[in-house]
C-alpha cells in the first residue's frame, strides 16, 4: 500500500544542523518501499544563515518545503504552524539537532500501520547530554504536570512522535494561542503507543529553545 509521510521540523539558528538532518531523513524515506514524503523546515526567526539553507534545500528538492517566521515565536507554535500545511497520510515531528534518531522513523510507521494513531518517543534513561539542572527542572516539570493534570506524562517524553491524519486535523482546529504540543497530542485521545529511546548527542551548536 502506498502512503505518504509528512515530517515537520523547527529549527532555531540551526545552519549546522539542516544539511545533516535532511540528509538522514531522506535516506531514511529511500529505504520505505511505497512511502513518499515531503519535509516542512519551520524557521522559527532565526538570524544566521538558516533560511538560506531551507531556499537552497527546496530549490534542489522538490520534497522539501519551508516556511519562514517573522520572529522567534518558539517551538510549539512552530510545530504547529507546520503541522497545518501537511499533506500526507501522517506527520513525524522531530528535532533539528538529530538528538532524536530518525533510524526510529521505520519502527513509528510499522506501528502506525498496526492501527495506532499516535506513536511517541520518551527517554527510556536520563539524558547523559543534558545538564543537571536541566534534567532536574524538566523532572520537576512532568512530576507537577503528573500531580495536577488528568494528562499522564512520561519524564522524557519528546516532540518526536508520529501522528494520524486524523489526529492532525484535530491538533490543527483547537483554538489554543499557547500551545503546549505534547500534553495536547496526549490529551485527544486516541489509540498511542509510546517507544523508548536513548537521546543522542546534539550533532552541533548548542541548544537554542
Amino acid at each position: 500500500m502506498n502512503y505518504k509521510i509528512s515530517v515537520v521540523i523547527p529549527a532555531f539558528n540551526e545552519e549546522e544542523n539542516i544539511l545533516p538532518i535532511t540528509e538522514m531523513i531522506v535516506a531514511v524515506f529511500e529505504k520505505l518501499p511505497g512511502c513518499d514524503y515531503e519535509i516542512i523546515f519551520v524557521d522559527d526567526g532565526s538570524i544566521d544563515s538558516t533560511s538560506d539553507i531551507l531556499k537552497n534545500l527546496s530549490a534542489e528538492n522538490p520534497n522539501i518545503f519551508y516556511i519562514n517566521f517573522s520572529t522567534n515565536f518558539g517551538k510549539d507554535n512552530a510545530l504547529i504552524a507546520g503541522l497545518h500545511y501537511v499533506t500526507g497520510d501522517a506527520a513525524i515531528t522531530i528535532d533539528a539537532d538529530m538528538q532524536h534518531p530518525p533510524s526510529l522513523i521505520p519502527e513509528f510507521i510499522e506501528w502506525w500501520q498496526k492501527g495506532y494513531e499516535v506513536v511517541y518517543a520518551y527517554r527510556n534513561e536520563k539524558n547523559k547530554h543534558a545538564g543537571f539542572t536541566s534534567r532536574i527542572t524538566s523532572r520537576l516539570f512532568y512530576n507537577t504536570i503528573n500531580n495536577f493534570s488528568e494528562v499522564q506524562m512520561e519524564n522524557g517524553i519528546s516532540d518526536f512522535k508520529l501522528i494520524d491524519r486524523k489526529v492532525v486535523n484535530v491538533i490543527n482546529n483547537l483554538p489554543e494561542d499557547r500551545p503546549f504540543l505534547r500534553g495536547l497530542i496526549k490529551w485527544v485521545g486516541f489509540r498511542q503507543k509510546a517507544i523508548g529511546y536513548e537521546a543522542n548527542e546534539r550533532y552541533a551548536g548548542t541548544t537554542k529553545y
